[in-house]
């Protein structure tokens, strides 16, 4: 099988425990298989992770959808609702914070997780936490909108390396006489030294 079949995706998630919240994909396939599998976003994460507390402990939300002239919550609410007590009660969406030490820091809220993965293979995974987290969120056009935001910053910062990556590999073909099939079987330390090299 050829890579093209495999459509390779990136994906970007964000959950609360076992609750998916949001999830965003893109086609890995559209960029070189160097860049697709050395990427590094970590400088990315402090700022999303920032941008996800602040949205996730709002007061309130926009949840109608036009499109379908719905509102989400007052949706899902219903749907609850129409369920026997019992049922009611364990459907009923409501996380509990948490509160712990760690050496002279306190943590405390919701835990909460993104990822980043090719298919289902992490890039990178981060656990935060979030005080006053509102569980009116899961249902929130606001979390779409700050998740599409981040997974558009992520996008940016691979297309701006594979630019890079590319270049280098026209130097190599260039400068070095590879071909691109060798140029993908280096390895990175192997492929950075004959780079540094070629600029000395």
């Amino acid at each position: 099988m050829n890579e093209k079949e495999n459509n390779n995706a990136f994906r970007f998630v964000l959950t609360q425990g076992n609750v998916l919240l949001c999830e965003t994909t893109f086609d890995a396939d559209k960029f070189n298989p160097f860049t697709r599998y050395s990427i590094n976003i970590r400088d990315i994460l402090p700022r999303a992770i920032t941008k996800l507390q602040k949205t996730l402990s709002r007061n309130s939300y926009e949840t109608f959808v036009e499109c379908g002239n719905y509102e989400l919550y007052a949706y899902a609410r219903d749907i609850i609702n129409s369920y026997p007590q019992q049922i009611k009660h364990d459907l009923k969406y409501n996380p509990q914070p948490i509160v712990q030490q760690i050496e002279e820091k306190t943590i405390r809220g919701v835990e909460c997780k993104i990822g980043f993965y090719i298919n289902e293979n992490p890039i990178v995974e981060r656990i935060f936490y979030v005080d006053g987290f509102n569980p009116i969120a899961r249902y929130s056009l606001d979390i779409v909108d700050a998740v599409r935001e981040i997974t558009r910053e992520i996008r940016a910062k691979i297309l701006a390396s594979d630019e890079k990556n590319m270049w280098d590999d026209y130097d190599l073909i260039n400068h070095r006489g590879m071909s691109i099939n060798q140029i993908r079987e280096l390895s990175t330390a192997k492929r950075e030294e004959l780079l540094r090299k070629l600029k000395r």
